[in-house]
């Protein structure tokens, strides 16, 4: 099959797709309760993954007979783009969303050899059996439909990131009010203006609960949050 837009943007998408449910059942299977909120985004998908499925299935299909190379080559991709990843993403918002300064072999945090190697393996399982599986349903979707699929996936896609952003930016900008002022009286606005958004602002912080450095007034900024949100539904009930 041809690499136009609708066949790259539709592996992607289902990378991204494949990626949150892998994610949701290790966290979850860790955390030993059910956890969906994953990734800054409001969908369940990560680009992170969708992003190194995309590359993989792009620059290593000539490596699908050499299961070495192929392991090197996926480890080297994905360790790439997920420092690369996190390096940018915290640039833009001055936050860290995720942190490997606890395992071994770490590179500031950023990427570790553990991630790494489920990376590689993960390549192997993608380029020999995934994606001849993907390619052979694409095979029995007319052009037309994939087209169309792909431009409604963009459009909510889109969409997410304009929204997810917007509630991050705002998240930081109120996190550093919070943190920078003192006065009571503005706390209690800050406050009261981010529960305002409370869907986005609990998915969140239910994502990346320990974002950033600054734990302790996260957490804070965070419970009061969900206080304000609990007494405002509560008060809904009662009516």
């Amino acid at each position: 099959m041809g690499a136009n837009y609708s066949t790259l943007f539709l592996i992607f998408f289902i990378y991204a797709v494949i990626g949150y449910i892998v994610e949701t059942i290790s966290v979850s299977v860790i955390e030993k309760e059910l956890i969906f909120s994953r990734g800054f985004l409001i969908g369940p998908y990560l680009p992170l993954f969708g992003f190194g499925g995309l590359f993989m299935t792009v620059t290593l299909w000539k490596y699908r007979n050499d299961l070495v190379a192929l392991f090197i080559m996926s480890m080297a991709i994905c360790l790439l783009l997920e420092y690369l990843s996190s390096y940018i993403l915290e640039k833009i918002f001055k936050l860290r969303w995720w942190d490997y300064s606890d395992k071994r072999f770490n590179l500031n945090g950023r990427i570790c050899l553990e991630v790494g190697l489920m990376f590689g393996f993960s390549g192997i399982l993608l380029v020999k059996f995934i994606n001849p599986f993907i390619f052979k349903i694409f095979g029995l979707i007319s052009p037309k439909l994939l087209v169309f699929i792909s431009i409604f996936l963009t459009i909510i896609l889109l969409t997410d990131i304009y929204l997810s952003t917007k509630t991050i930016l705002k998240l930081e900008k109120n996190f550093v009010r919070y943190t920078n002022d003192t006065s009571l009286e503005m706390k209690a606005l800050i406050i009261e203006d981010l529960s305002k958004n409370s869907f986005f602002i609990k998915r969140l912080l239910s994502a990346f609960p320990s974002a950033d450095n600054k734990l302790s007034q996260f957490r804070e900024l965070k419970i009061l949050i969900y206080e304000k949100i609990m007494r405002k539904k509560l008060k809904k009930e009662n009516k």
